[in-house]
């Protein structure tokens, strides 16, 4: 059962699958019912949205230093 969650937790967090593809991974191969695959899903998705916003700076930055060299 925790493979059906840890499955489903990683599938959402691939950029083009997302949510679309891993609630019904959940649901249909690992049978969790809609709520937990939704509720997988969505903090799966979410997680990679707080790095995102942390580091997008400091990389901006470097890629600008970079350019002007």
């Amino acid at each position: 059962m925790i493979i059906g969650y840890l499955v489903t937790f990683i599938v959402s967090m691939i950029p083009i699958i997302e949510l679309r593809g891993a609630i019904p991974i959940g649901v249909l191969t690992f049978h969790l019912s809609y709520f937990e695959a939704f509720i997988i899903s969505f903090i799966g998705n979410i997680i990679p949205v707080y790095f995102i916003v942390k580091f997008i700076r400091p990389i901006f930055d470097l890629l600008r230093k970079n350019k002007n060299t």
